[in-house]
């Protein structure tokens, strides 16, 4: 009976008709059935039936406005949060379709390949830093999504006491992911990589300003960790997926710019992880992924310091130092630090089960409570599909 159940949705969301007329409700009914004993049994074919009728959906929408496929899904998720005027914003009422963007994401093993090459703003780079093929999932024309806006959003917008740990790591676990994937597949985004950048320093300044608080919540270290070693993805693999040379000059420019705050947290882990503290081993490991950082702080700024002692300079100017950069790689030695490219792939931990079935309950209330039945023709409903075998 599952079976029959799946093939009459899937012919409801093949068909554009009902499906501009049904999706919604046939959506919502998948979302549940994904959900149902979830934790016993796959809902992997359900999963799929989601991220068909999401792309789907959304495929003529991309077209008629010529914007990218994630452009228009965020659109989608963030006019659920938009009232008319005489309403009041209700997040519940939409927790269905949140629920079945999830299921569909996380279900969908094809989805990080849409996401990082889906994009109406930006395009791919069709000429890389070093030569390199071009492959099945990186074809011209295509072009990324603006994801890496999203999290630098919430980075900067979520540096609170009440800080959302969780959500951080998983925030700096997504900027990773994509990294790895770019990285792996050469895709080569026209992206400010400068607001990450800062971004994930000011994420930084401010851990290390609220230490004391912080630590008697979180173990920081963890996500200080996690921060690091993006820029040390930069540094080691940057020029794999990089838009351009010069991309790769400002990366190096924005770590010496930034270098107190890097010297900053230096001292703060050696100092925690020189004591016979609960915070030792977590802080050493801070103190080891700094290595590659600070190898780069101490080689370039005594020869900037030097350039501007020698012309007679205040303070030099991006371009001055940029090319005392360039003139200086050579010399610059740094350590191979492995599993810069690997990462723990994302699964329901144990303590969110409890989130998603009473979030369930919920949406089951609410279909039950705003189902009209008065409303639905058995007649119209049996004629329309009754070629459903």
């Amino acid at each position: 009976m599952i079976n029959s159940i799946f093939e009459a949705i899937l012919q409801i969301l093949s068909h554009p008709p009902s499906r501009r007329e049904h999706g919604y409700d046939a959506v919502v009914l998948l979302a549940l059935l994904v959900n149902y004993r979830k934790y016993e049994v796959t809902g992997l074919l359900s999963g799929q039936l989601l991220s068909f009728f999401l792309f789907r959906q959304y495929k003529d929408k991309e077209e008629e406005h010529q914007s990218g496929f994630f452009s228009a899904l965020t659109n989608m998720v963030g006019s659920m949060f938009i009232a008319d005027a005489h309403e009041k914003i209700s997040v519940q009422t939409n927790e269905a379709i949140l629920l079945a963007l999830y299921e569909a994401v996380h279900l969908n093993r094809n989805f990080i390949t849409v996401l990082a090459q889906s994009h109406p703003e930006m395009g791919l780079v069709t000429t890389p830093v070093s030569p390199a093929p071009t492959t099945p999932v990186t074809p011209l024309g295509t072009t990324p999504p603006s994801s890496d806006d999203l999290m630098v959003e919430f980075i900067v917008t979520h540096m609170m006491k009440e800080f959302p740990m969780d959500l951080y790591i998983r925030c700096i676990q997504v900027v990773h992911k994509l990294l790895c994937y770019q990285k792996k597949c050469r895709v080569r985004l026209h992206y400010t990589w400068r607001e990450l950048w800062s971004a994930l320093i000011n994420l930084l300044k401010f851990l290390m300003s609220n230490e004391t608080v912080l630590l008697a919540k979180h173990n920081i270290f963890t996500l200080a960790l996690m921060i690091v070693n993006l820029f040390n993805m930069f540094i080691t693999y940057g020029d794999t997926f990089l838009p351009t040379p010069s991309s790769y000059d400002e990366l190096y420019y924005e770590i010496i710019r930034m270098h107190q705050s890097f010297d900053n947290l230096y001292s703060m882990v050696l100092r925690l992880s020189t004591n016979a503290g609960q915070w030792k081993e977590a802080a050493s490991k801070v103190t080891h992924a700094l290595v590659n950082i600070r190898a780069i702080i101490n080689h370039f700024n005594p020869k900037i310091e030097s350039y501007a002692a020698v012309n007679h300079i205040s303070q030099l100017s991006e371009e001055q130092v940029l090319e005392v950069v360039r003139a200086n790689y050579d010399t610059l030695t740094l350590k191979l630090q492995d599993g810069l490219d690997q990462y723990e792939r994302y699964s329901e931990q144990h303590k969110e089960a409890a989130f998603f079935k009473e979030l369930v309950r919920s949406i089951s209330t609410n279909v039950r409570r705003n189902l009209a039945f008065h409303t639905l023709s058995q007649e119209v409903l049996l004629k329309e599909f009754s070629t459903i075998s």
